[in-house]
């Protein structure tokens, strides 16, 4: 049992939603020798309510709706040598997938690159170039990492044990592309011209990457415009008006096959994704040496916009429509005026800051800006800032007044924060007099209360908002107040995974306070009825059962089947996800040549940033004090279904893949999991030995690839499996 190299067993596992058994015995194997049945039988007939699979008639999901215009971040720290001795060293790195608010870092061994604990932040040079300098001694290795604005890291670049080395003569680096470490295994397309297996799609080179390969699948009519268009548009401004053009030039329309009077919900998802990408920089933006100012690119933004609102409603397009509009730019009366963004010419020629920064500032940034402007600028700004925020021999005023730029630009960009929308808000007394009342209520939640009180008043202010989109006209206020309704699902979000550290605490000790997870829960599908996340006919009865439970005694018996149904919430929204993008946002990446992991984890990213994700959490944990309080199996099914193949036993997935194993259908018995793998095409089941989130990583992959998994709440019942399963070898 201690003893962790694969053990194969010659005996299929077959698990199904309310059974577990051996193709021996399905053969007249003695009922002895399968033992395991009886274990897993009974726990995942209990959890299978929980994961069933339910296809939603929407094809609806999240609403992530970040603004991830630029990279890096406004208080970037300084740059700085780490370690005392040995010799400097230039690290350099290119990297485009950086969200906002995100820097590459390098971490690896020795003081001057943080012991492998402490990363050292890097700086865009231009972007998406990123570089810092180190004190190495002798011969070291490292990885490059992505952290976020308090310094933690975010994502590996690699998982695996293959790192990258500096040698004790060099003094500088060029690693070329982040994420491609020389030696580390490539995975590669079969040679077949046909559409991609669910392997091809799904199947990572290394666990800890969450790489999906692209596949060969081809782009659709619709698609394969998008990306034409794309390769013809240069600059951001281009490629704003080629999207805006599907719905204004009715030849292009026809061409693509778009409807322009009712757009297919499939459609919609593919702009989705390329404004996606193009807002993240993952398709980069060119100089194409015109002369527009940035009230074009507004304008386009208005027009797609006043576009958007003569969709058809449904579920589904809301979502998208939602999603789009806060990668579009600002089209506020500010940014549409014929020469917008003025403060940066004035500061650009102002007295008293030195010629190297002047010029800097003219020729980088304000000519940039006034002739050709995209997300890269607010990248080039905040390098500016970040040279000089720090040097005490820089003008104060010249400071405050480049500080107030920052603010106008990011404005432009909707890279703002929610504190700043809605003190604008007040102070322009948008959108009417009832919301000032609601966002002052919201703004003192927010600096005194706590998770409960926040999310009621986050509650509150969204409902006062919806009722005032029905008859709201088109135009600025209403971007604005958009805006700050989605900033307002982000911050419920943050507020729901407090709750769900809460309530997973308290189900490792007595069990969840009932009152306080429904309390939490009900406010959450409240989000995620306004964003139209979730069915609102199912999240109204939810809410008023939640709220009935909430004023007696609630206990196990009458909880769990509400548990069961909210949690079914969650995994519709889970399955829309992968039905709105999965198919085309790989082959839209690989055309765009966006990198492949950016492309491969959009529908997990999807999942993972909405509200429904954190609501999963909480539920999980009312299940599982639900089941110790009834005396049911400790097991849960993130994706219950059936498996055949031989069993093996791994301490843990990534040691499973270290092995090499291929070829034959596998069942995994698994002490331990990260939660962050990906699953090889050939592993059909897995059994763990411990509790994970049922929209973890680990269980978008096994609810997209179709494959059994089935989670121990302890060491104990996960022993007994693997006792019975050894029972069939002798």
């Amino acid at each position: 049992e201690d003893n962790l190299a694969p053990k194969p067993h010659p005996h299929a596992l077959l698990l199904t939603g309310s059974t577990l058994y051996t193709s021996g015995e399905k053969s007249g194997m003695s009922r002895a020798c399968c033992s395991i049945v009886a274990a897993v039988c009974l726990a995942v007939s209990f959890s299978s309510a929980v994961a069933a699979t339910h296809t939603s008639p929407t094809g609806t999901a999240s609403s992530i709706l970040r603004l991830p215009l630029a990279s890096g971040r406004l208080d970037l720290p300084n740059r700085r040598l780490r370690g005392g001795g040995g010799r400097k060293v230039e690290f350099k790195v290119t990297c485009k997938e950086t969200e906002y608010g995100q820097n590459v870092a390098i971490v690896g061994g020795g003081d001057g690159l943080g012991n492998w604990k402490k990363p050292v932040v890097m700086k865009p040079s231009p972007f998406p170039e990123w570089k810092v300098t180190c004190n190495v001694d002798g011969e070291a290795e490292y990885k490059y990492c992505m952290v976020d604005g308090d310094g933690k890291i975010a994502k590996w670049e690699h998982k695996g044990k293959v790192n990258r080395k500096v040698k004790g003569d060099c003094d500088s680096t060029n690693d070329g592309v982040y994420g491609k470490i020389p030696g580390a295994p490539v995975h590669r397309p079969p040679p077949s011209g046909g559409p991609p297996t669910r392997e091809d799609m799904t199947a990572g080179v290394h666990l800890g990457e969450a790489k999906v390969s692209m596949g060969s699948g081809q782009a659709n009519k619709f698609d394969q415009m998008i990306i034409d268009g794309n390769g013809h548009a240069g600059s951001w401004r281009q490629k704003l008006e080629m999207v805006k053009d599907f719905f204004y030039d009715e030849n292009k329309a026809n061409e693509a096959g778009f409807d322009r009077q009712h757009p297919k919900t499939e459609h919609l998802a593919s702009i989705a994704i390329y404004l996606h990408f193009l807002s993240t920089n993952q398709v980069a933006c060119q100089d194409t040496g015109g002369h527009h100012r940035p009230c074009a690119h507004a304008n386009l933004a208005s027009a797609i916009d006043e576009a958007l609102n003569k969709v058809t409603k449904t579920p589904a397009n809301a979502y998208l429509c939602r999603k789009i509009r806060p990668l579009l730019p600002s089209y506020s009366s500010d940014y549409t005026a014929q020469v917008p963004l003025t403060r940066i010419r004035d500061i650009a020629h102002r007295s008293d800051i030195p010629k190297w920064l002047k010029d800097d500032i003219k020729h980088n940034l304000q000519n940039k800006l006034h002739r050709c402007a995209g997300p890269e600028d607010l990248v080039t700004a905040e390098r500016i800032w970040n040279n000089v925020k720090d040097m005490g021999d820089i003008s104060g005023a010249f400071k405050e007044q480049m500080w107030i730029f920052m603010g106008e630009l990011k404005e432009f960009f909707n890279a703002g924060g929610l504190d700043e929308k809605i003190d604008d808000a007040l102070k322009k007394g948008e959108p009417d007099g009832a919301a000032k009342g609601l966002m002052e209520g919201f703004f003192h939640e927010k600096h005194a209360g706590h998770a409960q009180s926040r999310l009621e008043a986050i509650g509150r202010l969204r409902t006062h908002f919806s009722n005032w989109f029905e008859t709201a006209d088109h135009g600025e206020v209403m971007q604005r107040t958009r805006l700050i309704d989605v900033g307002l699902e982000q911050y419920a979000f943050v507020q729901m995974a407090e709750a769900a550290a809460v309530c997973e605490e308290q189900s490792r000790g007595q069990g969840v306070d009932w009152g306080y997870l429904l309390d939490v829960s009900r406010h959450a599908l409240t989000n995620a009825m306004l964003s139209e996340t979730a069915d609102v006919k199912e999240a109204h009865s939810l809410i008023a059962e939640a709220e009935s439970m909430m004023g007696s005694a609630v206990d196990a018996q009458r909880a769990k089947p509400w548990l069961d149904r909210a949690l079914r919430v969650c995994t519709t929204f889970s399955d829309a996800m992968q039905k709105l993008f999965l198919e085309r946002v790989l082959p839209i990446g690989q055309g765009l040549g966006v990198d492949g992991h950016a492309a491969a984890v959009f529908v997990e990213a999807e999942v993972r940033s909405n509200l429904l994700f954190q609501l999963s959490r909480v539920l999980s944990a009312g299940a599982k004090t639900a089941k110790h309080q009834l005396g049911a199996p400790p097991w849960t099914a993130l994706q219950p279904g059936s498996a055949v193949g031989k069993l093996a036993e791994y301490g843990s997935l990534q040691e499973f893949v270290d092995s090499k194993q291929q070829g034959e259908d596998l069942v995994l018995l698994l002490k331990h999991a990260e939660g962050e793998e990906d699953i090889p095409p050939n592993v059909k089941g897995i059994v763990l030995a411990q509790e994970l989130p049922l929209l973890s990583h680990l269980g978008v992959r096994a609810r997209q690839q179709g494959v059994v998994f089935a989670c121990s709440d302890g060491e104990a019942p996960f022993n007994e499996i693997k006792s019975a399963a050894k029972s069939m070898v002798g």
